[in-house]
């Protein structure tokens, strides 16, 4: 019997435990202008950094993306500046490298917002 409550125990711990991991991201939107960019996986907020699919924010602001598997980095691109984006400074979702969009849009010389009441990060086109 005792071993029994232990076993319920520790499922009830473990589903708390899951629950609480994914709660912790919170689902946002990513304007670039005024034009709505949709992202698989979606863009997110994990303790308070708002992370975007790093090909997708890129080619969303214009810029291209070169992948160095061996320095585990990638070069985001526009005309006139290039940004090394290490994998450790981003997270992983589901086989995406995310990044943080305010580091990525400012480094090319882009303004983010956050909007509240829309839960949405707006970067100036």
């Amino acid at each position: 019997m005792q071993r029994a409550s232990r076993v319920v125990a520790f499922g009830v711990l473990a589903a708390l435990l899951l629950a609480s991991a994914g709660a912790a991201d919170e689902l946002v939107k990513v304007y670039v202008g005024n034009r709505h960019v949709v992202m698989k996986p979606d863009a997110r907020v994990r303790n308070g950094v708002t992370y975007a699919p790093l090909r997708a924010a890129a080619e969303a602001v214009g810029a291209t993306v070169k992948w160095d598997a061996a320095d585990r980095m990638a070069t985001i691109c526009t005309a006139d500046r290039c940004v090394p984006i290490r994998q450790n400074q981003g997270i992983m979702v589901g086989g995406s490298m995310m990044i943080p969009v305010r580091l990525m849009s400012e480094a090319l010389g882009r303004a983010v917002t956050w909007d509240p009441a829309a839960r949405a990060v707006r970067i100036r086109g």
